[in-house]
């Protein structure tokens, strides 16, 4: 039973590497520097890598192009219609990669690995020092691992519906609601946009979305510091051990 027990942690391990490969392969396809207009050319926005707008910019001649009162639903549109471009290029991307092919492959290797009689191939274990990692019961390990999770899992449901911050202009005349890889809303003070500039506009985007960004970023120090508190490299680090010298932990 340990040796099955053994060889199921390293297959484990064998799949989290090539899945974390393909999603390293998806992350480096994914198109830059898309950019969607609303359909009246009002507003253009770029997206960032993170799927945030990199940019927010209206046309020089906005006014003409929308009244003050839809500036705001202008922005949204602009961003819908540069997801909506990123996903097509994306898909095609992933297309001509012939990644669904991989998917499929990964799919059948993992459903055939606990028929195959062929020894699995053994995983690559990331150098790290374990020399000095102190040996305990198995079941100790398996205890704090289970508590990390569960600590885990109290974080992420703090954060399922992603944590929305609204990022505001100096004046508090433009109003970004945003989370974590999206553009939620966009309001404009449509008294104030109605004497204007597009320069002014302009800046008053790229305050808001700073303010919304630097709001994010606040948010996920403050989740990778509650990470951090978990040890999770020392469970790491004794797992590893287990890996390289099994027999130390079931004798």
């Amino acid at each position: 039973m340990n040796d099955e027990f053994i060889e199921g942690l390293r297959q484990f391990q064998q799949q989290a590497l090539n899945l974390q490969s393909m999603m390293t392969d998806m992350q480096q396809r994914m198109p830059q520097g898309i950019e969607g207009t609303d359909a009246q050319g009002a507003v253009t926005i770029r997206l960032a890598s993170d799927g945030l707008p990199e940019f927010i910019k209206a046309s020089s001649d906005w006014q003409r192009r929308q009244p003050p009162e839809a500036i705001g639903s202008a922005v949204s549109e602009a961003y819908g219609a540069a997801m909506s471009q990123q996903m097509t290029a994306w898909a095609e991307a992933l297309d001509e990669a012939g990644w669904q092919d991989k998917a499929d492959q990964l799919d059948g290797a993992i459903g055939q690995s606990d028929a195959s009689t062929t020894p699995a191939a053994q995983p690559d274990i990331p150098e790290r020092d374990l020399r000095y990692v102190v040996s305990r019961p198995l079941d100790a390990l398996a205890e704090d691992v289970l508590s990390a999770f569960d600590a885990v899992e109290r974080m992420d449901e703090t954060a399922s519906g992603p944590a929305e911050v609204n990022g505001t202009s100096a004046a508090r005349h433009v109003s970004l609601v945003v989370s974590r890889g999206a553009l939620r809303s966009c309001e404009v003070d449509r008294q104030w946009a109605a004497d204007q500039s597009y320069i002014k506009l302009n800046q008053a985007f790229e305050e808001a979305l700073g303010d919304a960004r630097d709001k994010l970023s606040s948010i996920e120090a403050a989740a990778a510091d509650g990470l951090a508190g978990l040890q999770v490299d020392s469970l790491l680090d004794e797992a590893l051990a287990i890996l390289r010298d099994p027999q130390r932990f079931i004798d």
